[in-house]
């Protein structure tokens, strides 16, 4: 068994940094919204220049999607450690509701429900969420199609990927978002996981 390597100064640098760039970034736009907050003040509440932030960020809708792929690592976390005759659907709609429930051990972030007002009407946001959402369903199809031997494109393997992650995706979408209140959003995704499981009515 080989150890870890050990992360280097410079290295550890460089991820605090990055780190207190997107947690600072997060506080200041959840407290006074995305538009009403800039780069340099971002930068400023980090200790460091605006250029410093660009070589961590290429631009400002960045510093909101800084953690993107870590939905898609706890959705794969769970398929690869579901108990044996558990469907993919159980699995992922388990983690959602521990998501919105706010009991996900060692999850401290305010959950995909505050995610989504974050987001709020912004153009550039809702393109770069959309662009994301694209990416798990690419990355996923690959998994299911690992995990099943087959090729990620094959229709039943990229319709399975796309399902998945429907939920989340449209409970992220304004105007499905504008007519949940916050207390409804577990009673939703569950019966969008219902039918991805039972199927279309009719």
């Amino acid at each position: 068994m080989t150890e870890e390597p050990r992360e280097g100064l410079r290295e550890r640098k460089k991820r605090l940094t990055r780190e207190t760039l997107a947690a600072n970034a997060e506080r200041m736009f959840r407290e006074r919204g995305f538009d009403q907050v800039t780069v340099a003040e971002v930068a400023g509440a980090s200790d460091v220049s605006v250029k410093t932030l660009f070589v961590y960020f290429d631009s400002k809708e960045d510093l909101v999607f800084a953690d993107e792929y870590s939905l898609l690592d706890r959705i794969e976390q769970r398929l690869a450690g579901r108990p044996a005759g558990t469907s993919p659907a159980e699995a992922v709609r388990r983690l959602a509701h521990e998501l919105i429930d706010g009991t996900l051990p060692g999850d401290d972030s305010e959950g995909i429900v505050a995610f989504a007002r974050l987001i709020g009407e912004n153009p550039a946001l809702h393109s770069r969420l959309q662009l994301m959402w694209e990416r798990y369903e690419q990355r996923l199809a690959a998994t299911l199609a690992t995990e099943a031997g087959g090729s990620p494109f094959d229709p039943a393997t990229r319709a399975a990927a796309a399902l998945l992650i429907t939920p989340f995706r449209v409970l992220t979408s304004s105007d499905v978002r504008g007519r949940i209140p916050d207390d409804g959003a577990a009673t939703w995704i569950d019966a969008c996981f219902t039918l991805i499981e039972k199927g279309l009515p009719g």
